[in-house]
């Protein structure tokens, strides 16, 4: 038997913007993703093992009386909801098994990062699978190969890949390098800062719900809501200014709405503010907040 375990890390939003439905149903977005893990945050990565038989003997420890599945799923830590068999490290392994049949497996998930926050952890979850597997499988992916398949498991996952800053945008799925100065300013971040998470476990946040309520920008007017009217700038420019300049600048489109239904999210926020946070805003659609403190 061989295994291999990782620690897949999370991610935040700096800035979210959502702007009018565009022609394929879905939302036009901007933000700018940034990786948070145990170096930078408060935040505990997941654990994730990956075993596979690595001879035809060991297929017995793989398979037995009632689990004939090929692969099998085992989920503990923070409670996940679901059937483990329709976790996303599942969906990883059946990708990359229907071109290169692969040999049983077993994934133990330690879950630590919240479900439902807003914090990427189940697409880091599932790139961290399609990494696992070629390694001991011997497939020697490609960036451009996990890319592809990373791109297939959902939106935010091609993003694991890279795990570097990145603006997003289209309706998630297109990712850009940052460019100078924007690219120095979150070093900065990295360097300088750092990020404490709170996740609030009786806020959940249906991400169809959140996009239902959610103002919709156009990039030439301010929001409609007149409660949020924010001018359209972009988010790689707000984020060169100091970050003791961006909270009022720098906005999470969701947060209004979201706040409007659970006014606990709001209290959240207003207590790291009154704590000396330099910035604190809540990530994608809820429910986590985050807040960036000087080191």
């Amino acid at each position: 038997m061989k295994q291999v375990t990782l620690y897949p890390s999370a991610k935040i939003n700096i800035g979210m913007y959502v702007f009018e439905k565009r022609e394929d149903g879905f939302h036009e977005i901007e933000s700018i993703f940034f990786p948070v893990s145990p170096e930078n945050s408060n935040l505990e990565a997941d654990k994730l093992t990956v075993s596979v038989c690595s001879s035809e003997g060991e297929e017995t420890l793989f398979y037995t009386e009632n689990y004939s599945e090929k692969v099998r799923m085992i989920e503990c830590g923070l409670e996940y909801p679901g059937n483990p068999q329709d976790n996303i490290c599942v969906k990883a392994y059946e990708l990359l098994d229907a071109d290169f049949q692969l040999p049983p497996a077993v994934i133990v998930l330690e879950k630590h990062i919240p479900v439902g926050a807003g914090l990427g952890g189940g697409s880091s979850d599932g790139v961290c699978t399609l990494k696992a597997l070629s390694e001991l499988c011997n497939l020697n992916l490609t960036q451009e190969q996990l890319l592809d398949y990373a791109a297939k498991l959902g939106s935010d996952c091609p993003f694991f890949v890279h795990n570097t800053p990145m603006l997003v945008t289209g309706r998630g799925e297109i990712l850009s390098p940052l460019e100078e100065p924007a690219k120095t300013a979150l070093k900065n971040i990295a360097k300088n800062y750092r990020i404490e998470i709170v996740f609030s476990p009786d806020c959940f946040v249906s991400t169809k719900k959140a996009y239902s309520i959610v103002p919709k920008r156009k990039k030439e007017q301010s929001l409609s809501d007149k409660e949020c009217e924010y001018p359209y700038i972009p988010i790689t420019e707000l984020v060169t200014e100091p970050v003791e300049e961006w909270q009022g600048r720098i906005i999470n489109d969701f947060e209004a709405p979201v706040f409007k239904e659970f006014p606990q999210l709001q209290n959240v926020k207003d207590s790291l503010k009154e704590i000396g946070a330099t910035y604190v805003s809540m990530t994608g659609s809820g429910s986590a907040i985050y807040a960036i403190f000087k080191k």
